[in-house]
């Protein structure tokens, strides 16, 4: 059963700006969009992901193509797909790199999150976190 890790405080189709995708330095990334405020101004939210080892984004036309039950439980949600062929694939390749390399593994996990008609992002990695914004 996938899990429910984070939720956008309002619906997916609340978004004033974004999503805003970025590959950062140290296998990182990051979606920022922003959203309205209790108060009526703008706030942005950012979505942090660490030890990255593969990420794809999937986009209207193409979202045909991404389980339509998974979209459902990843619309405006950050989840953990439980059972994925993809992160299997990734996961013995990474362990095998490790092993030979000697270093010691980390348990990655793949994340989903869809927005309202695209994009669907997808992550083979190591953690999410809440980015604090000024």
């Amino acid at each position: 059963m996938n899990r429910t890790l984070w939720k956008m405080p309002v619906p997916a189709t609340g978004l004033i700006r974004g999503p805003d995708f970025k590959e950062l330095a140290g296998r990182k990334c990051e979606i920022a969009f922003s959203i309205e405020a209790e108060d009526g101004s703008e706030k942005w939210l950012s979505l942090g992901f660490e030890g990255v080892e593969v990420f794809k984004a999937t986009y209207l036309t193409s979202l045909g193509s991404v389980d339509p039950e998974l979209q459902r439980q990843a619309y405006g949600a950050i989840i953990s797909v439980e059972e994925s062929s993809w992160l299997a694939g990734v996961k013995k390749s990474y362990l095998g790199y490790c092993a030979t390399a000697r270093l010691t593994p980390k348990e990655l996990q793949h994340l989903m999150i869809c927005f309202d008609d695209g994009p669907c992002y997808e992550f083979i990695c190591v953690s999410f976190s809440l980015v604090p914004k000024p």
